[in-house]
C-alpha cells in the first residue's frame, strides 16, 4: 500500500507564542486538521432519491420475479451452487465497507445509464426467446448497474460495481458450459492427487480421471474422480474470495488483479489436497469414510489453505511494493530537500 507523507512537528521550549506568518490563518493544529462532520444517511439521501431507488428496484423484482425462484432451486439442488444464499449478502456487505465514500460521493443523472437499461431489456427479451435462464440472470446484474449510473452517475457506478459484478457467482452455469470446465479438472487433480501419492510411495495407476490404487493390505481400488469432484465449486467459491480480498484490501489496481487471477491456481490445489485425503482413506482401508464423510469435510476443510494461500500471495505482494517505496522516488506529499516542517 502506498503511504502517505508524514507530518512531523517540532516544539519549542520558549513559552511565548509565534504569530502566525502572513497569509497563514490563525488557530490551533487540532483546528486545522479537523476532519469534516461525517454526513448522515438522511442528509446524503433525500426522500426524493428514496422513492427514486424504491420505485425503480420494485421495477426490477417485477420484470425478473420468475427468475428467483429458478435460482434459489439451483442453490438447493445443486451442491456447487450452495454457496449462492451467501453471495448477495456478501455483496452487501461490500456496500456496507465503502458506505463512508457512498454517502459523500457526488450524485448526477447519467443517460448512458438509460441505455444500459434499454440493452438489459433486450437481452432478457433474448435470454427468453433462446430459452436460457443463466443469460436471463446476467442480464439482471447489467439492469442493476444501469440503474445505479442513471440515478447515481459514474462516482456512484465506480464504487458499487464491483459488488453489484459479484452476484454473477451465484448464477450456476449451464450444465453445457460446467462440462467443458470440469472435465480437464477432473484429469488435473487426478494425475497430481496420484502423482503426491506416488512419492510416498503408494501403488497407483491413473487415466484420464480413472484411479486404481492399492491399499495397505494389498486390496486394489478402483476410484474415479467425478464432476462433482472436479473442483469446479472450489473454483467458483475461491474465485468470489479472492474477488472480495481484492476489493477490501487498499492496494495498487495490478496487485488486485494478481490477487483475483491467484484464486483459480489456488483452487486447483485445494481440490488436488482434497482428492488425495480422500484417495489416503482407500489406502489405509477406510473406503466409507473416503466416499462420504472425507469428501464433504474436506470440502468445507478447503477454506482454511485457501485462506493462507491468498493472505501468503497478499503479504509478498505488499512486501514487494514496499520495497519499491523504500527504493523508488519520494511520492508527492514528501517534503521537499532543505525544507523542514
Amino acid at each position: 500500500m502506498g503511504r502517505g507523507g508524514m507530518l512531523v512537528c517540532k516544539m519549542t521550549d520558549s513559552p511565548q507564542k509565534q504569530a502566525p506568518a502572513a497569509g497563514q490563518a490563525a488557530g490551533s493544529l487540532a483546528d486545522m486538521v479537523a476532519q469534516p462532520e461525517a454526513i448522515s444517511l438522511r442528509q446524503s439521501l433525500p426522500i426524493t432519491t428514496v422513492a427514486k431507488i424504491a420505485i425503480l428496484a420494485g421495477v426490477v423484482v417485477a420484470m425478473n420475479y420468475r427468475q428467483f425462484p429458478i435460482l434459489v432451486r439451483g442453490w438447493l439442488d445443486d451442491p456447487n451452487w450452495s454457496h449462492g444464499f451467501i453471495i448477495p449478502l456478501f455483496s452487501l456487505y461490500l456496500l456496507y465497507v465503502r458506505r463512508s465514500e457512498l454517502l459523500l460521493a457526488r450524485r448526477r443523472s447519467s443517460p448512458w445509464g438509460l441505455a444500459v437499461i434499454v440493452a438489459a431489456g433486450v437481452g432478457q427479451v433474448l435470454s427468453y426467446w433462446i430459452r436460457n435462464p443463466w443469460s436471463s440472470q446476467v442480464t439482471m446484474v447489467l439492469l442493476a448497474m444501469g440503474l445505479v449510473l442513471y440515478l447515481g452517475g459514474w462516482g456512484i457506478l465506480r464504487l458499487t460495481w464491483l459488488p453489484i459484478l459479484f452476484l454473477v457467482f451465484a448464477m450456476p452455469v449451464p450444465g453445457i458450459y460446467y462440462g467443458r470446465i470440469a472435465l480437464p479438472l477432473q484429469n488435473l487433480a487426478a494425475k497430481f492427487s496420484a502423482n503426491i501419492i506416488q512419492l510416498f510411495g503408494v501403488s497407483i495407476e491413473v487415466e484420464a480421471s480413472k484411479l486404481t490404487l492399492r491399499s495397505a493390505s494389498g486390496q486394489w481400488y478402483p476410484l474415479m474422480v467425478e464432476e462433482a469432484c472436479s473442483g469446479v465449486r472450489l473454483l467458483m467459491a475461491f474465485l468470489a474470495l479472492s474477488v472480495a480480498m481484492a476489493y477490501l484490501a487498499e492496494r495498487p489496481i495490478w496487485q488486485r488483479i494478481i490477487v483475483v487471477v491467484m484464486g483459480v491456481p489456488v483452487a486447483i490445489a485445494c481440490n488436488v489436497i482434497r482428492v488425495t485425503i480422500t484417495c489416503s482413506m482407500y489406502y489405509l482401508d477406510l473406503p466409507e469414510l473416503g466416499q462420504d464423510f472425507m469428501h464433504e469435510f474436506t470440502g468445507m476443510l478447503m477454506l482454511v489453505p485457501a485462506f493462507l494461500m491468498l493472505w501468503v500471495v497478499g503479504w509478498i505482494l505488499n512486501s514487494l511494493y514496499s520495497e519499491v517505496d523504500e527504493e523508488g522516488s519520494p511520492g508527492p506529499d514528501a517534503p521537499a530537500e532543505g525544507s523542514s516542517t
